[in-house]
């Protein structure tokens, strides 16, 4: 039997700023399809760091980040075919929605995805309506995403990241800043992605929502340090564990 290959994986990644901060130090993990995976940690514990590797945004200093058993580096993701393998499979939802809105209204935000992928003026509509239709947004089509309120933003950016049907969604802190309405729908979300055969990997420091939309779970320290990794359930029940990372009180 030949080896499995798993979607992705970090194997002894760390990573440091320019001026020699470390962000990241000897992370290894690996993502299957099907995984529904949180990322836990403290403010400023190298989860956004983490989460951008996995991106493809930035590459490690050391280790290895593979996708598929390719590794992703900045050289290998200027081939055309790996780029565009890797961008139409792994989608992002940044923290903070502002930095991932840039178009002119929310239609042409969510199709500007598709368009990318090279798919037809058709192809492209269809999947930008059928995505407002499921995350209810039908309403905001001409609407200007810079106007819109914090809890629509967030819901335009995960449009524009699932009008490019990813198999793998990663979501930074998906819910920070909403009101316990909007926190509710974006569990509810989450789920029905999952259900639908949808990879998601979450990093958050809100630890309630976690038993809905999480199997397992990875745990960085304020060292940078991976210091558990496993399933959620015992991982939440571990008080020491937790108070250690700077997840509670």
């Amino acid at each position: 039997m030949g080896c499995l290959v798993m979607l992705l994986e970090l194997r002894d990644v760390a990573y440091r700023y320019v001026d020699g901060a470390v962000a990241l130090e000897r992370i290894s993990m690996t993502v299957e399809t099907g995984d529904r995976l949180a990322i836990l940690g403290a403010n400023g514990s190298g989860k956004s760091t983490l989460l951008r590797i996995l991106n493809g945004l930035i590459f490690p200093t050391s280790g290895v980040a593979l996708f598929r058993g390719q590794e992703l580096s900045e050289r290998a993701l200027s081939a055309p075919d790996l780029k565009h393998e890797f961008r139409r499979t792994v989608g992002f939802v940044f923290q903070n929605a502002d930095a991932q809105l840039f178009n002119a209204t929310v239609e042409e935000e969510i199709a500007f995805g598709p368009g990318q992928l090279g798919l037809s003026r058709a192809e492209t509509h269809e999947r930008t309506h059928d995505v407002m239709r499921f995350l209810g947004i039908e309403h905001l089509s001409e609407r200007p995403p810079f106007r819109l309120s914090g809890g629509e933003k967030r819901k335009v950016a995960i449009a524009s990241v699932l009008s490019m049907n990813p198999e793998v969604l990663i979501f930074d802190e998906p819910f920070l800043g909403l009101d316990p309405r909007s926190q509710a729908w974006l569990v509810r979300t989450i789920t029905q992605l999952q259900s639908a055969g949808k990879t998601t990997i979450v990093a958050t420091h809100t630890l309630d929502t976690l038993p809905k939309i999480a199997d397992r779970a990875l745990v960085l320290s304020e060292a940078h340090q991976v210091v558990s990794a496993g399933p959620l359930s015992p991982i939440l029940a571990d008080e020491n564990l937790l108070r250690s990372a700077n997840l509670v009180e």
